[in-house]
C-alpha cells in the first residue's frame, strides 16, 4: 500500500470528505473517473480532477484520456496519457475503422488507473 500525505494538499476538503477519501482509496479499486469520485465525497467535478492530478504527481496512478467516436459513444475506442493532449487527426477509429478527420466526431473523459491501494496520511 503506497501512502500519500494529504496534509497541505487537500485543505479544500471538510474532515469527513477526507475521512471518505481514506475509505474510498483503501478499497481494492483499479480505476476511477472524476464524476465518481464528485460524487463519492459529494464535492465539485474540478476538486476530484484536482485530487486525481495530485495522486498522479505523486505516482501513485496514472491519468488517462479516454477517447470516444461517434459510432459507439458510451464505449471508450481508445485512450492516451492524460499529459499528452488530444490526439492527433486523422485519427482511425480502432471500433469502426473510420479515419475520424473533424474533431467534432470525438468527445473525452478522464480515468485514473490505480495499481496499489493507497493510504491517505
Amino acid at each position: 500500500m503506497a501512502s500519500f500525505i494529504s496534509k497541505g494538499h487537500l485543505d479544500f476538503l471538510s474532515d469527513r470528505q477526507k475521512d471518505e477519501l481514506k475509505k474510498y482509496f483503501t478499497q481494492a479499486l483499479t480505476n476511477v473517473m472524476p464524476h465518481q469520485l464528485a460524487v463519492q465525497l459529494g464535492i465539485e467535478y474540478s476538486k476530484a480532477l484536482a485530487i486525481l492530478t495530485l495522486l498522479e504527481a505523486e505516482g501513485l496512478c496514472e491519468l488517462k484520456l479516454l477517447i470516444y467516436h461517434n459510432c459507439e459513444p458510451d464505449v471508450p475506442a481508445g485512450a492516451i496519457p492524460f499529459g499528452q493532449g488530444f490526439p492527433n487527426l486523422p485519427w482511425v477509429c480502432p471500433l469502426c475503422e473510420s479515419s475520424v478527420e473533424d474533431k467534432d466526431e470525438l468527445s473525452f473523459d478522464i480515468m485514473a488507473e490505480f495499481k496499489q491501494k493507497i493510504e491517505l496520511v
